[in-house]
């Protein structure tokens, strides 16, 4: 993690499971930043509804969709998905049900 230059300094894991009406609002909040050097992984534990059009309708190329193919029941399933794909220094996690101030 983190050896890339092009790499973000921060990247932020967003474990879901099928609450898009409130992922909006999380990712939102991620995206409102005042520290942009950052890559958002929404990581889908086997979601079956509208959560990667809800990242998709964002249009930033610094959040990231992956979905796993079985929900795993555990939140861990996808924190750890999350750290594999993982390109920054720091990790930070944002609940799909979490907000976060701006600064």
């Amino acid at each position: 993690m983190g050896t890339n230059s092009d790499a973000p300094l921060t990247s932020v894991i967003v474990p879901t499971y099928n609450w898009s009406s409130v992922l909006r609002y999380a990712l939102l909040s991620a995206q409102a930043q005042t520290f942009g050097d950052l890559e958002v992984l929404v990581i889908g534990d086997g979601c079956t509804d509208d959560s990667e059009r809800i990242v998709e309708s964002l249009d930033d190329s610094r959040f990231r969709w992956d979905n796993l193919p079985v929900n795993s029941g555990h939140q861990s399933t996808p924190n750890n998905r999350g750290l594999a794909l993982a390109k920054g220094k720091w990790i930070a996690y944002l609940g799909h049900d979490d907000l976060w101030m701006p600064n």
